[in-house]
């Protein structure tokens, strides 16, 4: 696996992923535990999936290319929720993004790949919120 840029994980690690689960929101922070999100997801696997912004350069596609992401999530059979990964900083677009509950750490990145993701964020219960390189070298 490629390395992901020293400024790109810097502005990773400065987000919030936020979900909304049943109208409640659930924030996400990578190397950090989700106690409540365990329990809401009942313990199941997760991913923090975002069409946008192939490469993290901007898109003026993000629409479209959420669109797509949420038809291949919808024949996936996985549940999933609205979310956003809101920068820390500004000057930075919040992307529209999904909460994926049940989905494998492999599918999660091939998806990220798909998409032209750098990186997605998945978890499991009691362990912290990891950030998972998709590109290949």
């Amino acid at each position: 696996m490629k390395q992901i840029a020293d400024d790109l994980l810097a502005a990773y690690l400065a987000t919030t992923y936020r979900a909304w689960v049943d109208g409640a929101p659930i924030d996400i922070r990578i190397g950090a535990n989700s106690p409540h999100l365990d329990r809401i997801l009942d313990g199941k696997v997760w991913a923090f999936l975002s069409a946008s912004n192939p490469g993290s350069v901007v898109s003026p596609h993000n629409e479209s290319r959420k669109e797509a992401l949420r038809r291949l999530l919808e024949h996936s059979g996985h549940s999933f929720f609205p979310a956003l990964g809101i920068p820390d900083e500004p000057g930075w677009e919040a992307e529209e993004s999904f909460l994926v509950a049940g989905i494998s750490e492999a599918e999660a990145v091939e998806i990220g790949r798909r998409f032209g993701q750098n990186a997605i964020l998945a978890g499991c219960k009691g362990s912290p919120a990891r950030l998972l390189p998709c590109t290949k070298e």
